[in-house]
């Protein structure tokens, strides 16, 4: 199911422009995560980022956890504790982290809003990409955080339908 949403809504919406190319290139690593307690997803969560750090293939990784049933509140709780990981182990500069989730709702603003679909996915999901990875496409990391902002403009001009095609699981 990541995959589809990857290609139908991320890719196929132009949701984030710096998708394709490492997708079409195989630079994109999709890894559906078991578990479904804090514990199990802590100790996935630092598997997976060892390993990705290990290989020079990928440039960027979706750890999904289809199989954790967790509020959004709780992920982004943990998608917090991830980071600060990533910030205790020295690798705060090198990683950039974005949370995911099916009731993705960014502070601020009520569910409805459509600006929420631009960090909403099939299941609980990080996405880590390496910072230097933005370096090269010379973005800034405030520049990647805009984009999303921009990209709510694209889900306001959808039609109802539309948007539960690409995001069924809001509806």
């Amino acid at each position: 199911m990541i995959k589809s949403w990857l290609e139908k809504t991320i890719i196929g919406l132009d949701l984030c422009p710096f998708t394709s190319k490492p997708y079409l290139t195989g630079k994109i690593l999709l890894e559906e995560l078991p578990g479904n307690t804090l514990p199990d997803s802590q100790n996935n969560f630092l598997d997976s980022l060892n390993a990705f750090q290990a290989q020079k293939k990928f440039e960027t990784i979706l750890m999904a956890y289809p199989q954790w049933k967790i509020s959004f509140k709780d992920f982004y709780d943990f998608s917090e504790d991830c980071e600060d990981q990533l910030a205790e182990l020295g690798l705060g500069d090198e990683f950039q982290l974005v949370a995911f989730h099916p009731k993705f709702c960014f502070e601020g603003l009520e569910f409805s809003n459509r600006a929420n679909l631009v960090n909403s996915s099939p299941y609980p999901l990080i996405h880590l990409l390496r910072i230097i990875d933005l370096d090269l496409i010379n973005m800034s990391v405030k520049e990647a955080e805009s984009m999303s902002f921009g990209n709510a403009k694209k889900l306001e001009l959808l039609s109802e339908l539309e948007v539960l095609e690409h995001f069924p699981w809001r509806g």
